[in-house]
């Protein structure tokens, strides 16, 4: 863990992006739980840190004077770190992993089939989790989805998902596939909320149609997405390793999406401070490969 607060790398982050929801983005956050964040560092203070600008935010004189000791007080922490871990051996043959839960089924096997396991510890989150973790080198590398450009991250690695639409044979969209997510919208829709990384961009092309949709269900668990389109309740919109399994139990459909806007991006990273060494880069680069790729062609349960 870091001797700073969650609150404390929000600041730093807010005051380089000149904008809570730019910050918000970056760190897979809703706008409003930034700015929760900031209030109770201003309490902590007792000191206002921003001004809403018209378009931003604008650090006040005790803003600027905090952030250049937050960056001067990170970096300190940063080299400490580096300088215990060497002391101590370097925690030869140590891998801390972050991984998203959706992505554990896929990496089991290569753990499983390792022939000299070396100690792992794995930590299990969503994007903004695991990349906080990251940034306070609570985890060597992290294997997640829309990780944001972070100049404090390294990407070892990447490919991207398409979504598509998932749908019980009953409540097929409308037309052929591919499917146009106007052929979706005479469905109920069961969505992911605000705090889903692929939220803004799907909420943006629904909305764009101009049409209002029936929404059944929002959710932070894809489990619980998956489980209304296999009773039939809606259809929705997810990657091809989100519906994979129920697709193969022959619970629901999966179907190519026209919008090409809509994908997903796996990521591979490690802190740019604290470079993965030899051993780590070729563990979490082998474990990149045991996510399998999209397929290409429309796939059919049942």
């Amino acid at each position: 863990m870091s001797a700073f607060s969650r609150e404390f790398f929000t600041f730093v982050e807010v005051a380089r992006a000149r904008s809570i929801r730019r910050a918000a983005e970056k760190l897979n956050l809703s706008a409003s739980a930034l700015s929760r964040q900031i209030q109770i560092l201003e309490q902590t203070f007792g000191a206002r840190l921003f001004v809403r600008m018209p378009q931003g935010v604008q650090l006040t004189e005790q803003g600027q004077v905090l952030l250049a000791q937050a960056e001067r007080w990170l970096d300190d922490e940063s080299a400490l770190r580096a300088a215990l871990q060497q002391a101590g051996g370097g925690g030869a043959g140590t891998l801390r992993l972050g991984v998203m839960e959706c992505l554990v089924p896929y990496i089991l096997p290569g753990l499983e089939a390792e022939e000299e396991p070396a100690a792992l510890k794995i930590s299990v989150g969503d994007t903004g989790t695991l990349v906080g973790q990251l940034c306070r080198n609570e985890i060597d590398a992290l294997l997640a989805f829309n990780v944001p450009r972070l100049p404090e991250l390294r990407v070892y690695d990447e490919r991207s998902y398409d979504l598509g639409v998932v749908y019980a044979p009953a409540l097929a969209p409308s037309g052929e596939p591919p499917f146009r997510i106007e052929n979706c919208l005479g469905r109920p829709l069961c969505l992911p909320d605000t705090s889903l990384s692929v939220w803004p961009r799907l909420d943006a092309e629904v909305y764009r149609i101009h049409a209002e949709p029936h929404i059944a269900l929002r959710s932070n668990s894809i489990a619980l997405i998956r489980e209304y389109v296999a009773a039939g309740k809606g259809i929705s919109f997810l990657t091809w390793l989100d519906a994979a399994a129920g697709v193969s139990e022959g619970r629901f459909r999966f179907a190519k999406l026209e919008n090409r806007r809509l994908s997903e991006k796996l990521y591979l990273c490690a802190a740019a401070n604290a470079p993965l060494r030899p051993f780590q880069v070729a563990r979490t680069r082998a474990l990149f490969r045991c996510v399998p790729l999209s397929p290409q062609a429309e796939l059919k349960g049942g």
